[in-house]
């Protein structure tokens, strides 16, 4: 027998994952749209294009601090969802902040202000989407329930992220949980409210390199977030975190820890009925139905159709 020549397995590329962090009042369970769309809690995300799987997620020490979680097959897929009239529509429903309190604080202030204190222009929609690569093409858990997030920032761009995370990162292991690992790819106002506005300066702009470290607390990996809860309160696990971050530090030189509870978001189908079937299916189900009756009355039985 010929010898046929073995090719290599593809591994499938890994997706891409935006955060958009939004004010979510306590007593409003999910974020909703207008009901002109099918879908409430996806709203104008029903028919974008490379959008997969949606989440919501809440900040255990501020449970109003939301984020919206997408997934997407491409980075093209998110840039021009980021440029099309169903980003709008998207981010006018995620408000940043608080509107009721910031429109009493505004209101409070107008009369102080002067033209030199007029707002500065609306940051550019992108800014709203900080943006995740895998940092591995490794097989890796999902992001749900409780999770921490332990980002860390490398004054300095590098032409291979995974030779970084390999020589810098791969050993930083706190605990024996399940972890993923992702660097930013796109930054927003929360990086830069924590690192520092990346500035651009008169030589080439030496940029920086932000690894993100998520740990998930999920039954199905063997861990609850009672577990974290336990850890986080305990001094002695806080000092064996900090002894490990001491150990990639340089080469990171700043660091942000937050803990977050995540689901998915759920979404809701139009019932089948509103669906039209294929005549063929149609016509085939009528003839296994005449089949099955004749069956039936050859036999002396009685015939119930129990569909619905």
């Amino acid at each position: 027998m010929a010898r046929t020549k073995a090719t290599a397995r593809k591994t499938p590329a890994k997706t891409l994952m935006s955060w958009t962090r939004f004010y979510l009042p306590r007593e409003q369970e999910w974020p909703t749209w207008s009901v002109n769309h099918d879908d409430v809690h996806a709203g104008p995300l029903v028919d974008v294009e490379g959008r997969g799987k949606l989440s919501l997620g809440r900040m255990v020490e501020n449970p109003e601090q939301a984020v919206y979680i997408i997934e997407w097959a491409t980075l093209d897929d998110l840039k021009n969802f980021q440029a099309s009239p169903a980003c709008v529509g998207f981010l006018q429903n995620l408000p940043e902040y608080d509107n009721s309190r910031v429109s009493m604080e505004s209101g409070l202030t107008l009369r102080h202000l002067t033209l030199d204190d007029a707002p500065p222009p609306l940051p550019p929609t992108s800014s709203r989407f900080l943006t995740f690569h895998h940092a591995t093409q490794a097989r890796t858990s999902e992001l749900q329930d409780r999770v921490t997030i332990t980002t860390f920032l490398v004054p300095r761009k590098v032409d291979n992220v995974f030779r970084m995370w390999y020589d810098d990162f791969q050993d930083f292991k706190p605990s024996k949980f399940s972890v993923v690992w992702f660097w930013v790819l796109a930054e927003d106002h929360w990086v830069e409210k924590k690192f520092g506005k990346l500035e651009q300066t008169q030589e080439e702009n030496q940029g920086r390199t932000i690894f993100s470290h998520f740990q998930i607390w999920a039954p199905k990996y063997s861990a609850t977030s009672e577990q974290e809860e336990a850890l986080a309160a305990d001094p002695r696990a806080r000092e064996s975190w900090n002894q490990a971050i001491a150990q990639v530090m340089p080469p990171a030189t700043a660091w942000e820890r937050e803990r977050w509870d995540i689901s998915e978001i759920p979404r809701f189908y139009p019932p089948e009925s509103d669906f039209e079937m294929d005549p063929e299916e149609v016509k085939y189900n009528e003839e296994q139905t005449k089949l099955l009756k004749e069956y039936f009355e050859l036999h002396g039985l009685e015939y119930v159709d129990n569909r619905c």
